[in-house]
C-alpha cells in the first residue's frame, strides 16, 4: 500500500484509476488482439490453453513467483457485463500467470511445468494492480499509444484486429468508409490506404480461419503466414480480384469467392512431401499475380504446371516460345558438359530413350516452326 501512495503523489491523474483488484474478479478479454478468433472467445480454458502454448507463460510464472507482481505494470481493465467483474483489456498474459500460480489445475496443457512453477513460487498474488477505465473507447486510445506508436508494438495482425475493434465503437461506426479510414489512420499515425490494406488482409485471414484453415496443416499459428497472405492480397490487385475483392483495400468479406480463396491458400501454404508449397517464396507472389491475371496462364497453373511454366504464358506466346527454347538449350548444354564427368557411371537404356525423344521433339519443333514461318510469309 506504500507503493500505491507513492504513485498517487507522483501522478494524481493515474492514481485516481489505479486499484488493487482480486485476481478472481478479473476476466479474460475475448476481443484481445493477440487472441485468434477461433478457439478462445470468452472461454477461459481455451484462452489459458492458447496463452500457455503461445505466450511463454511458464517463464512469466517463474518470474512473478520469484519476484512478485511488478506494480509498475498494472493490468488495464474495464467493468465487465458480469456484475462485480472486470475485463482485462491489457495484461491477459500476466493474468494467466497469476491464475496458474494460485491454481495450476487450470492448465489444460504443459501441466507438469505449470505445477512445478507453482510449487516453487515464493509469491502467488491474490490481488494485482489494475488501471481501471470507465469504458472501452477510453482504453482503446490508450492501447493505440502503447502498442501501435509506443514501446510494445503489435504485429500487423494485432494492429488490424485493434483497428476493426475501434471501428465498431460508437465514436467511429457511423462514419463513412473514407472518413473512417482517415480517422483510424490518425489514431495509429499512418496512411488511410495502409489502414484499408490491414482491414482487407484481416477480412481474408478471418475467412480462412472460419473455414478451419481449409485443413492446411500449420496454419493455426498465424505469425508465420499472415504477412505472406496480406502481401498477396494487398499488393496485387489481380490476386485481390481473383478471390473476389474489388481492390487491394476492399475489406468486404461477403464478396469473397471461397473456392478461389481455398485455391490461393493451398498455393501459398500447402506443402508437398518435400516441404515446399507451389508458391515457394514471397518473391514468387509477383509471378502469381501475373498468372491469375492471364486466363491461359491460370489454366496451365491450375492443371498442375509449375508457377514458372505458367508465368511464361503471361508474356505472350512468342516470348514464352523463345524463353522455352532458351531454357531447353541451356539444359541440354549442361547435360552435354556432364557426359565427360560421368566416368564409370552406368548409362542406362532409359537415358538413351530420353535422348532419342529429345531428338524427335527437336525435329518436330523445327518442322512446326517452319510451317508457321511459311504461313506468315504467305500473309
Amino acid at each position: 500500500m506504500r507503493m500505491k501512495a507513492k504513485l498517487k503523489k507522483k501522478s494524481p491523474e493515474l492514481s485516481k484509476k489505479l486499484q488493487m483488484l482480486p485476481v478472481d474478479h478479473l476476466l479474460f478479454d475475448p476481443q484481445n488482439p493477440r487472441f485468434p478468433r477461433t478457439g478462445t472467445g470468452d472461454n477461459e480454458p481455451d484462452a489459458i490453453r492458447w496463452m500457455i502454448d503461445n505466450a511463454n507463460i511458464i517463464e512469466l510464472m517463474n518470474s512473478i513467483g520469484e519476484q512478485g507482481f511488478f506494480l509498475g505494470e498494472p493490468l488495464v481493465v474495464i467493468p465487465s457485463q458480469t456484475k462485480g467483474k472486470f475485463d482485462v483489456v491489457e495484461g491477459n498474459r500476466r493474468l494467466t500467470a497469476v491464475r496458474l500460480l494460485s491454481d495450476p489445475t487450470l492448465a489444460p496443457s504443459k501441466k507438469k511445468s505449470v505445477e512445478e512453477a507453482s510449487a516453487t513460487a515464493t509469491h502467488r498474488p491474490k490481488e494485482v494492480p489494475c488501471l481501471v477505465f470507465d469504458k472501452q473507447e477510453e482504453v482503446l486510445h490508450y492501447l493505440a499509444f502503447r502498442h501501435v506508436t509506443g514501446v510494445q508494438p503489435w504485429n500487423p495482425l494485432q494492429k488490424a484486429r485493434y483497428l476493426r475493434r475501434l471501428a465498431i465503437t460508437a465514436e467511429y461506426k457511423a462514419l463513412a468508409k473514407p472518413e473512417l479510414r482517415r480517422r483510424l489512420a490518425r489514431e495509429i499515425g499512418t496512411r488511410p490506404d495502409y489502414v484499408g490494406k490491414l482491414l482487407a488482409g484481416l477480412a481474408v485471414y478471418e475467412s480462412i480461419e472460419e473455414h478451419s484453415f481449409f485443413d492446411i496443416p500449420g496454419l493455426e499459428d498465424a505469425e508465420g503466414w499472415y504477412t505472406v497472405l496480406t502481401t498477396a492480397i494487398t499488393s496485387y490487385s489481380s490476386i485481390a480480384g481473383f478471390v473476389g475483392l474489388s481492390s487491394v483495400t476492399d475489406d468486404d468479406a461477403s464478396k469473397l469467392k471461397q473456392a478461389n480463396l481455398k485455391k490461393l491458400a493451398n498455393w501459398l501454404f500447402l506443402k508437398n512431401s518435400e516441404g515446399v508449397a507451389r508458391v515457394r517464396e514471397s518473391r514468387d507472389i509477383q509471378k502469381l499475380g501475373r498468372v491469375v491475371a492471364n486466363s491461359d496462364a491460370l489454366k496451365k497453373f491450375e492443371s498442375g504446371s509449375s508457377l514458372e511454366d505458367a508465368d511464361l504464358l503471361t508474356e505472350g506466346p512468342l516470348e514464352a516460345f523463345r524463353e522455352s527454347l532458351r531454357q531447353a538449350k541451356s539444359r541440354l548444354e549442361l547435360a552435354r558438359d556432364l557426359v565427360p564427368k560421368l566416368g564409370k557411371s552406368k548409362i542406362e537404356e532409359q537415358d538413351f530413350e530420353n535422348i532419342h525423344e529429345v531428338k524427335v521433339l527437336a525435329a518436330t519443333l523445327e518442322s512446326s516452326a517452319k510451317t508457321v514461318q511459311e504461313m506468315a510469309k504467305e500473309e
